[in-house]
């Protein structure tokens, strides 16, 4: 019986970037087969025999591995296991339509009255499943009414895991750019913070898509000064605009029905930046307010005077930044992950 992994490394997604390390440093040396997912779902099944172990990463933008994983299950292939990124969707919706108004409804129809009925039939049929964040997982097990569900901490590279040795009130933000991702709080907050600080800087890493190009030209002629709207950096170019802040902002909106966690906070963290967020979704998983992170409550005024209070204390921010690496080398490294991995 062989053992494959399936996904893919080539992309802009942080599934993709997550994938390449899990892959390298923990299931290599198990001696997993990697297969690319853009091979395609008919070569895919010809290489596993429905008896081989297969490992596939799981999000609801990763078509081509759902699409591969639910082939995999009608065919009773029986040692299927997943990391599911976006529990407690398996698939979102269920069924697309090319109609954007049928796809709403579709996805109306998966939340509000079919409740994951659909997916807890292939929820039931996967060997095991594997979620990043504990949220998740408890979800996932009072949906689908399954208990193979397991905790998984996300991988950190450890030789990527820096101190940051800026000293400054520039201020970084890395993710995709839409609405539903605190970018426009972030902005009116540093507009306000300009006032204090008229030194301090924002830089803005991160693409837009689709509609979401509207947004972000609003944003753009709206938020001028001090403001470097970089788009999509290659991640070899990354460290030298990290390198010029000391802090990021990172809140974000609300997730009601599925609970992933950021790898975007996680990616910060490990550059030694000191992140200003809000305690939602799987935040708090990551975040302990005041040790190695701090919490924005929403209210602008608030958020000002604490953020001022932060960036005048530097000599208490080294502690910070030795918190956070501590927690980094604790629960992300390829010792914890393997630990938990029930292989």
């Amino acid at each position: 019986m062989k053992k494959f992994y399936v996904s893919s490394r080539a992309g802009l997604s942080g599934i993709c970037k997550y994938s390449k390390d899990f892959y390298e440093f923990v299931l290599k040396d198990k001696g997993y087969i990697f297969v690319d997912s853009n091979e395609g779902r008919t070569a895919i099944l010809t290489k596993i025999a429905s008896r081989d172990y297969v490992h596939i990463e799981i999000g609801i933008f990763q078509k081509k591995e759902i699409e591969i994983l639910f082939a995999m299950l009608d065919a009773n292939y029986k040692n299927v296991v997943v990391t599911l990124h976006d529990a407690p969707l398996l698939k979102y919706p269920f069924r697309e339509f090319s109609n954007p108004l049928l796809n709403k409804v579709s996805k109306f129809y998966d939340i509000y009255i079919n409740k994951f009925d659909r997916s807890a039939g292939y929820a039931k049929k996967i060997k095991a499943i594997y979620v990043l964040s504990q949220k998740g997982l408890a979800i996932i097990k009072s949906k689908y009414k399954i208990e193979h569900v397991y905790y998984l901490p996300h991988i950190i590279d450890v030789k990527e895991i820096a101190i940051s040795t800026a000293s400054n009130n520039n201020f970084i933000y890395l993710g995709f750019i839409g609405k539903n991702k605190g970018i426009g709080y972030s902005l009116r907050l540093h507009e306000k913070l300009l006032k204090t600080y008229p030194d301090s800087n924002f830089y803005v890493l991160g693409k837009a898509l689709g509609k979401e190009n509207i947004f972000y030209n609003e944003l753009k002629e709206r938020y001028t000064r001090n403001v470097h709207f970089l788009g999509y950096v290659p991640e070899e170019a990354l460290d030298a605009i990290f390198d010029k802040a000391m802090f990021s902002l990172m809140p974000f909106k609300d997730y009601k029905f599925f609970f992933p966690i950021s790898g975007s906070l996680l990616f910060n963290l490990k550059k030694g930046k000191i992140i200003f967020t809000n305690k939602i979704n799987s935040v708090a998983e990551i975040i302990n307010d005041g040790k190695n992170g701090f919490y924005l409550s929403g209210n602008i005024k608030q958020d000002i005077k604490m953020l001022v209070g932060v960036l005048d204390n530097k000599e208490a921010l080294a502690d910070t930044k030795a918190a956070i690496q501590e927690y980094l080398l604790l629960h992300h490294t390829a010792a914890a992950v393997s630990r938990l991995l029930k292989d």
